[in-house]
Parts: C-alpha cells; sequence; structure tokens
C-alpha cells in the first residue's frame, strides 16, 4: 500500500510541476492579452479556469506529500479535504465548459436560438452535477493519508454528463468549420487555429475524465485518484489557452474581417 501511495504522491507532484511550467510560459502573453484588455466575464472564466487547479493541485501536494512522510489525518479533516476538493472541481469544470461555450456562440453568433439553446443545457449540466456531487461526497472513502479510496458508480456519471455536453460543443465546432471550408472562409489562418486549439483540448479533457470516469469507481485503492491531478493540469492549460491563443493572433494582426474578430475576441455577449 506505501508504494501505491508513494505512486500517487509522485503523479500529483509531476502535474503540478506541469502546469506551473505552463503558467510561467504565458505569463508574459497573459500580461498584454488578458490583464491588459478591459475586463469581462471572459476574464473571470480565465481566472477560474487558470488559477483554480493550480490552487487545488497545491492543497492536494499538502495532502500527498505527508502521506509520503507518514503524516496520518482525521477523518473529520480528511472529510473537510473531499468536500473542498468537490467545490473548487465543480467551479473548474463550469468555468472550462463555460469557455468552450463561448467559442461555440463565437462560431453561432448569427444564431441565437442555438445559442439561447446551448445556453439552457449549460444551465442544466452544471445543476445535474451539482447534485451528483452533493450525493457521492458524503459516500467518498478515504483512508488515514486521506486519499480516496473509493467512490459510488454515480460518481462516473458526473463525468459522463460532462463529456456528454464538452462533445456536443466540439460537435458543432467541426461542423461549422467543415461548413467554412466548402464556403472558402474555413482555411483562414484564425479558422484554422480555433479548430486546432478545440481539437486538443476536447481529446486531452474526453482522455482524462474518461481515464477518471473509470479509475475511481473500479480501483480500490490510493490509486482510485491518481488521474485527478492530472486533470486539473488538463482543464488549467486547455481552458486557458482556448481565450489566450486567439487574442494572441489578433493581437498578432491575422485577423482580417468581423468573423475573424469574433473568433478571436470571445466576449461573452448576449447569447
Amino acid at each position: 500500500m506505501a508504494s501505491l501511495i508513494d505512486l500517487a504522491a509522485y503523479f500529483a507532484v509531476a502535474s503540478a510541476m506541469l502546469v506551473s511550467c505552463d503558467i510561467l510560459l504565458t505569463l508574459s502573453d497573459e500580461a498584454k492579452y488578458i490583464w491588459g484588455k478591459p475586463w469581462h466575464l471572459t476574464s473571470v472564466l480565465y481566472l477560474g479556469a487558470r488559477y483554480l487547479p493550480c490552487i487545488t493541485q497545491l492543497t492536494l501536494l499538502n495532502i500527498n506529500l505527508n502521506a509520503v512522510t507518514g503524516v496520518e489525518w482525521s477523518a473529520g479533516t480528511c472529510r473537510e479535504w473531499v468536500y473542498v476538493q468537490g467545490v473548487m472541481l465543480q467551479l473548474i469544470v463550469t468555468a472550462v465548459d463555460a469557455v468552450l461555450l463561448i467559442r461555440v456562440r463565437a462560431l453561432y453568433y448569427d444564431s441565437k436560438p442555438l445559442c439561447a439553446v446551448l445556453l439552457a443545457l449549460f444551465v442544466v449540466e452544471v445543476i445535474a452535477l451539482c447534485v451528483i456531487l452533493g450525493n457521492v461526497e458524503p459516500t467518498i472513502l478515504v483512508n488515514t493519508h486521506c486519499f480516496v479510496t473509493e467512490v459510488s458508480v454515480l460518481y462516473s456519471l458526473y463525468w459522463i454528463i460532462s463529456l456528454a455536453f464538452e462533445t456536443l460543443l466540439f460537435s458543432l465546432t467541426l461542423f461549422k468549420f467543415a461548413v467554412a471550408v466548402r464556403a472558402g472562409w474555413g482555411r483562414r489562418p484564425v479558422m484554422k487555429q480555433f479548430v486546432t486549439d478545440g481539437t486538443w483540448a476536447f481529446a486531452l479533457i474526453f482522455l482524462t475524465m474518461l481515464v477518471n470516469a473509470l479509475m475511481f469507481p473500479l480501483a480500490h485503492t490510493p490509486l482510485a485518484g491518481i488521474c485527478f491531478t492530472w486533470l486539473l493540469s488538463v482543464l488549467s492549460i486547455a481552458g486557458s489557452r482556448l481565450l489566450l491563443n486567439p487574442r494572441r493572433m489578433l493581437g498578432d494582426g491575422e485577423t482580417v474581417d468581423t468573423m475573424d474578430v469574433e473568433l478571436t475576441e470571445l466576449d461573452f455577449v448576449e447569447m
């Protein structure tokens, strides 16, 4: 069991280092293209998507590293950590899904009925995820080192719902891209970058969420949550870069018309 705890702790440290390096790599662009512009809701979403995962990982490192050194926690303290992690997870997932929604709105800016339906689905998704977390968290089992060792199978539904919504948004992005290619403007640099970013972000989020959906209910050891911190890193990197990269292209003078500006500014206006 000790070796499993060590392995889980090493994974947590590695994922925290990854997101820390990514923050350092994008810090100058972030200052210029995010904080150097007037505040919008997208600025708040960037803050949540980028830094809430980092804050959560730092708190988890406190648990993971103490487990390696043999420190044990009280049952009450562990339960409090579980609730805090659940709240932080929901805030992060909501922020990243909102970023994905904004990107689709930019593609379908002239289709208000579709945007209204997507916004309604987003609200339903958030409510459903909160309800699931509220029912699952009291049943989560942890060991004396506060490592999650077992959760209800219902927890898998949390990831499935989130994946379903994100798959819908990604499918709409691909459909619009196909339409754009046929119309002749899909090969513009800003559109190609927009779809490329959406593809790698969706692939990474889908993979890490799927692994968590399988590991939590199936692995009844400290390895149950071994990919949780990696999911936090992926959400931080993907969520922030999906907002930052388009604005960088606008700042570099790549945009040429109204549609390009829609795709690069990504301001959350009335849907």
